[in-house]
């Protein structure tokens, strides 16, 4: 059976390919993610201020990576893997 993935939900595996510590689309989640957990130690910082990243990263999570990976240097459109293949 063919295991099915549904690509708006993944954040962590890059469908170019690329390591996750290369992929930009990765790099912002995670930057999102360690930001928050960075500030949530942090007593200075306001409550707002940390839903705003909350909700940073559930519209990033939502989102998906693929949408990054249009602008993506990494990418290779099929065609071209056809056309080289």
């Amino acid at each position: 059976m063919e295991k099915r993935i549904n690509n708006k939900k993944i954040v962590s595996v890059c469908p170019s390919r690329v390591a996750r510590s290369i992929c930009p689309s990765i790099k912002k989640t995670r930057r999102i993610r360690r930001d928050l957990f960075r500030l949530q130690r942090d007593p200075s910082i306001t409550e707002k201020t940390i839903d705003k990243l909350r909700l940073r990263l559930k519209q990033k999570k939502n989102q998906g990576i693929v949408i990054d990976c249009e602008d993506c240097s990494y990418n290779v459109p099929k065609e071209t893997v056809a056309v080289t293949a």
